[in-house]
Order: C-alpha cells, then sequence, then structure tokens
C-alpha cells in the first residue's frame, strides 16, 4: 500500500465497537493508509456496524447505502456485528466489497486486496475464537484525553432478547500481557483516562486473575491518568471491584449495571440472572461504599408480556435505587432470539409512551443527583472551550463541568469544587488546589 491511499472509518454503537475501531485504524496506518474523516474522498471506507437493535442495524444500511451513492469508487468494508448476524444478506445486496465480521475485523489489514477496486463482493472468514486473545498493536483515538482499552470479548448469558452472543461469540479475556502492553502505551501517548471496555467486562479471567486483580494492576502503572469501568452485569466478583474502587480516588467513581427491568417475572422471561432484591442490594452495598458513586443502568420498555402492573412496579423500582443515570430502550425483536417468538408483543405506540416516563424518572434523577454534589470536590479532565471561553469535561462521577476562572488547557486533569447547578447532568465548578 502506498501513503496516498485515504481510509475512513465510521463507527456505531458501543465502545467495544469504538475500541475496535482503533486497532482497526491503528493497522491501516502501519499499512501506510492516511486516516481522514468520514464523508470525505478516500479509497477506502469501512463501516464498523452494530445490530444490537433493528434501529442499529438500519442505520447500518443506511450509512452504507449513502456512502456508495456519494463515493461509488471506494473500496467498501462491511465490518463487525452485523456482518456476523446478517453477512449472507450483505453479500446478496451487493452494496459493500468486503464482509468482514468479529474477531476478523481487528486485523483488517491483513485481508485487504492488493487493489482496492469495488467488485464482486466476498467475505471473510471469522477464524476461531481465542481464549485469551491478543489484539494487533495499539489503538488509535483521534481525541487525547480518554482512550478505550478491550479487555473482554462475548457474552454467553443468552439473554432472551439479545443478539450480542450471536454477534460477539464465547466469553473470553484479553490475555493479561497484552492489555498491559497497550495501557502502558496509550498511557504514555498522554491519555487521562483509559476506559476498560468488553461486552461484560466483569467476566474478565485470565487464568487466576479477575477484573479486580486486573484494576489493581492497572493502578500501579506509572503515569498520571484515571481509570473508568465499562459495562458490568450483576455477579459476584463486584463486590471486590467495589473494594478497590472505593480504596482508590483514580477509579472514576461511575459503574453502569445494566438492570434491564425493575419487576421479577419480566427479568426471568428476559433470562436474567438475579432478582430485583439482589440487584438492589449490591446497588445499595456499592452506594454506601463509595460516597458520590454515579451508578448507571439500563432499562428496557415494551418487552412481550409488559402488563400496566409490571410497568409501574418497574418505574417504582427505578424511583427507589440509588441509581442516578439512567438509559431507557424501547424494545425491538431481533430475529434469531427467543424473545422475538414470545406472545403478548407490546404495540410499539404504547412501548413509546412508557419509555418517555421511564426517560422522565431518569432525567429527574440525573438532576437530583447532580444538585447532591454540589460543595463537593470531584475530579475532571478538560477535553474542549465552550462558546463561553471555557473549559469543559467530564467529572469523575460522569457529571457535565463547566470550569470557571482557571485556564488549564486541554488534557488537564485536575481536582474541581462544584458550585453551581445548570441543567440535568450540567453543573459548573471552580479548580480547587491540591
Amino acid at each position: 500500500m502506498t501513503e496516498s491511499k485515504r481510509a475512513a472509518i465510521f463507527t456505531l454503537g458501543c465502545r467495544l465497537n469504538q475500541a475496535d475501531s482503533a486497532i482497526m485504524a491503528a493497522g491501516l496506518e502501519r499499512q501506510g493508509f492516511v486516516l481522514v474523516p468520514w464523508g470525505e474522498p478516500c479509497d477506502l471506507a469501512v463501516i464498523n456496524s452494530c445490530t444490537v437493535t433493528a434501529a442499529a442495524a438500519r442505520k447500518t444500511r443506511q450509512t452504507a447505502r449513502a456512502l456508495r451513492r456519494a463515493q461509488p469508487a471506494a473500496f467498501l468494508v462491511l465490518a463487525g456485528c452485523d456482518a456476523n448476524v446478517d453477512g449472507d444478506s450483505w453479500l446478496k445486496d451487493g452494496t459493500v466489497d468486503l464482509v468482514v465480521p468479529n474477531p476478523a475485523k481487528t486485523r483488517l489489514a491483513e485481508h485487504l486486496p492488493e487493489q482496492l477496486v469495488p467488485g464482486t463482493p466476498r467475505r471473510v472468514e471469522a477464524g476461531p475464537s481465542e481464549e485469551h486473545f491478543h489484539e494487533a498493536g495499539t489503538g488509535t483515538f483521534a481525541e487525547r484525553t480518554r482512550a478505550n482499552l478491550k479487555i473482554q470479548e462475548g457474552c454467553e448469558f443468552f439473554c432472551s432478547y439479545c443478539i450480542v452472543p450471536y454477534a460477539r461469540g464465547p466469553a473470553r479475556s484479553r490475555d493479561w500481557d497484552d492489555w498491559r502492553r497497550e495501557a502502558v502505551e496509550l498511557i504514555a501517548r498522554g491519555h487521562r483516562e483509559i476506559v476498560l471496555t468488553g461486552v461484560n467486562i466483569a467476566t474478565y479471567r485470565d487464568r487466576d486473575r479477575d477484573l479486580a486483580d486486573l484494576l489493581e494492576a492497572l493502578l500501579a502503572l506509572p503515569g498520571e491518568f484515571r481509570i473508568r469501568l465499562g459495562s458490568t452485569e450483576p455477579g459476584p466478583i463486584l463486590d471486590r471491584v467495589v473494594g478497590v474502587m472505593a480504596a482508590n480516588p483514580r477509579v472514576c467513581r461511575f459503574l453502569h449495571l445494566p438492570l434491564q427491568y425493575g419487576e421479577d417475572t419480566i427479568l426471568r422471561a428476559m433470562n436474567r440472572r438475579y432478582t430485583v432484591a439482589e440487584y438492589a442490594a449490591f446497588a445499595r452495598r456499592a452506594a454506601a461504599a463509595i460516597p458520590g458513586l454515579c451508578l448507571g443502568t439500563d432499562i428496557i420498555v415494551g418487552f412481550p408480556g409488559e402488563t400496566e402492573a409490571s410497568f409501574a412496579t418497574c418505574c417504582e423500582t427505578i424511583r427507589a435505587l440509588p441509581v442516578n443515570h439512567l438509559h431507557v430502550f424501547t424494545y425491538s425483536p431481533r430475529r434469531g432470539t427467543p424473545a422475538a417468538t414470545y406472545p403478548d408483543q407490546v404495540p410499539g405506540d404504547l412501548a413509546q409512551r412508557r419509555a418517555e416516563i421511564l426517560t422522565a424518572i431518569g432525567q429527574e434523577k440525573a438532576e437530583a443527583f447532580a444538585r447532591s454534589q454540589l460543595g463537593t470536590v470531584a475530579e475532571i479532565v478538560t477535553e474542549e472551550r465552550n462558546p463561553a471561553g471555557n473549559w469543559e469535561g467530564w467529572s469523575d462521577h460522569y457529571l457535565r463541568v463547566e470550569l470557571l476562572g482557571s485556564d488549564p488547557g486541554e488534557n488537564a486533569l485536575l481536582p474541581v469544587r462544584l458550585t453551581e447547578f445548570v441543567a440535568g447532568r450540567q453543573v459548573r465548578a471552580a479548580k480547587e488546589e491540591r
């Protein structure tokens, strides 16, 4: 490949996809490609797809067709989850030139033809899934502040609504020495926040070492940085993880713990592995152990069999839990999952109304959390100036903070005292001397 080749990557979906795209970008750069923003003229266009919902799958299709219309001469690659779930359809469709499923996509550069000429679509075989996998190189991230470090892949829980086990394969963990190598390099590049990513990082295990051990090893690395946890499913390891968080302020006071529904009948139908009471007990233990903890969760409304009574119970559960950050999703059937065949599917307009109710509850709780933190000290990483000329960044407990009366520059990691509520999860602050 020559340096004149231009490549663009469009990433849909989760932080794990962002981490995968960063690894792909690094591989393409090693092959001599110049990365350009999506939409600019390019020789190679890569869509790192999402298929977790029907809407995400539609957006993947729309993005591919729009690129093909705008740049018919570009070599178009469909990578990732939709390639695993619907690869045959993509080959028949003819919109893309190469279909690259997980986990082969992070070695995309190795699978490209010598000449990037659009033609007959073909598919790369996924290959075997390594129990302790390695990634090639170190991810390339456009922003200096934050880097996603992939430590885990896949899932074997098979929740009845979820396509992820089919798209990502079985649960597996990154080789201990390999994640550490990339972490060292990311910190050396100046990233102030390392975000641990995976389908469910709580299942990380390399020999006898788990997520709590990984956190302690990462904390022992030299450098000025903090750590943020990605999504963690409820499970026995989390009490140890909370213990590490409570003892180490460099681990952000944010825990994303998907509940998915606040009533046990629906949880059982979803094939979740806990009850509301078990989830609530852990959430309260975590909140008590870590003052100022922001607990985030996901809720799916409109799941088959949801009634007015179960929805009312779900709302009461959310109000009672120490949850401060709520993602609300409207259930959409995914072909190939058990729930898609369940009776008592909820009409879309009813599900949407219920989603709006829960979203409003989530907004109330987010605002209450932000107000409760006024007068306390938090830590931010400065990311960008706002129109008023003040630096903004995310706090360790996931509030958007505007810094007043100080000009630390970009990518500064510093303590601030929260002084004023703005709206939602937005607050203002003043620099706090260490």
